[in-house]
């Protein structure tokens, strides 16, 4: 069986997916005007008057990630699918002026390098975007028993490489998106991957019986997925009308099918509040009726080692445990204090990772530059993450030396 981080290692002179997206000569000038940490209320008011949507911003007062430019010394906000254009999040290089990297964005979701995303440009941005971070994956994999277990709403295969860190046996995994599957089929070459969508009945219908096939009567362990979260995310309202949203409950009606021991469903915040707490409330009584046990669990990415302050939700259903408690997280949590430029962490704990430990070794490139494969030549001596991430270094021992270097100091 051949890993992503056994990937790495084979690889180890050559780095993936290190491109970044094209600026506009405003949006150059915008960025240029950003200090790390800084956003978009830095932009000189003469370049505001050039742009409609700074305009807008600037009159409303937009959000403060917003034209943000990452900084160093603190993890990342969280990385969405829009990291190719400055005016949707903090995705400013802390150093360069340009956009953070597929790679570089990759890492922040804690992706092992040798992770290869396939597709177009606008499709890796979906794909790293909207993945679980494989260390999270991991941390919630290690909550229910290993086995056997299917990947539902697989993506480029986040939460399944999180799973396999955590002893699962990834069987069989599915997404209605091709790229996605090609992408999750290069780095998964042992899991049966099947394209399906799962609000059609007859696709589904084929998954069911492709699942049997891979299963052979032997028992699932369990059933996870990250059902798309658009209806539930609050970048936007909720859309009772919107098929997305219906597609949880196809999981939920997948669950009635196979029978797993247990459930791991994964979704952005926002879930637990839509339609004032209907959904949740729906998705919990089904299971339930199902036979099973439900706990949610909102995690902090960087409590776990990702140098990112992503924040989700995680359904954690079984048969056997009346309730599961959350993993604990042995790095301090992160929060903006009384200003945006100061960071609060728990004293108490090892500090997160930061964005410079994350992609600080990575070679310089243009605006719009960089290559698909090129040699990697690391511009400083690795940080433990970044040797992780060749994988030279396990998960454990990296929190291991994490924990070791903090007591030291």
């Amino acid at each position: 069986m051949t890993s992503a981080t056994d990937e790495a290692t084979e690889t180890a002179a050559l780095l993936f997916n290190h491109v970044c997206a094209p600026l506009s000569g405003l949006d150059m000038e915008m960025i240029r005007s950003v200090p790390p940490g800084g956003n978009w209320q830095d932009i000189p008011k003469e370049t505001v008057a050039k742009s409609a949507r700074l305009k807008q911003i600037s009159n409303s007062g937009g959000r403060t990630t917003y034209y943000g430019r990452m900084r160093s010394d603190a993890p990342a906000y969280t990385v969405n699918t829009y990291f190719n254009r400055p005016g949707n999040g903090t995705f400013i290089h802390p150093e360069q002026d340009r956009l953070i990297s597929l790679r570089e964005a990759a890492r922040l979701q804690s992706f092992s390098d040798g992770y290869r995303f396939l597709g177009s440009f606008s499709s890796k941005l979906k794909q790293i975007g909207n993945a679980v971070p494989p260390i999270l994956g991991n941390e919630v994999g290690k909550l229910v028993k290993k086995g056997r277990a299917i990947d539902l709403f697989c993506g480029a295969g986040g939460l399944s490489e999180g799973l396999e860190m955590a002893g699962h046996k990834v069987v069989l995994a599915s997404d209605f998106n091709g790229s996605m599957c090609r992408t999750y089929e290069r780095n998964h070459r042992h899991t049966q991957t099947v394209e399906a969508d799962l609000g059609d009945d007859q696709e589904t219908a084929l998954l069911l019986e492709e699942t049997e096939n891979v299963l052979k009567g032997r028992t699932l362990k369990t059933l996870a997925g990250g059902p798309p979260c658009q209806g539930f995310s609050t970048a936007g309202k909720w859309n009772s009308a919107d098929s997305r949203n219906a597609l949880v409950f196809r999981m939920i009606h997948l669950v009635d099918e196979l029978r797993p021991e247990n459930i791991v469903i994964e979704n952005v915040p926002g879930i637990r509040w839509m339609a004032k707490g209907e959904i949740m409330a729906r998705i919990k009584s089904r299971l339930e009726k199902l036979g099973y046990y439900c706990s949610v669990h909102l995690l902090r990415a960087e409590e776990y080692g990702v140098p990112q302050r992503r924040r989700r939700v995680f359904i954690v259903a079984s048969e056997c445990s009346e309730s599961i408690s959350p993993p604990e997280g042995v790095l301090s949590h992160c929060r903006t204090g009384k200003t945006r430029s100061e960071m609060k962490t728990d004293p108490t704990k090892p500090p997160p990772v930061n964005v410079s430990e994350a992609i600080g070794d990575l070679p310089p490139i243009p605006s719009g530059g960089g290559e698909e494969e090129c040699n990697y030549v690391p511009l400083t001596p690795l940080s433990d993450y970044q040797r992780y991430v060749r994988g030279q270094l396990t998960l454990d021992g990296f929190i291991a030396k994490r924990l070791i270097s903090d007591t030291v100091e």
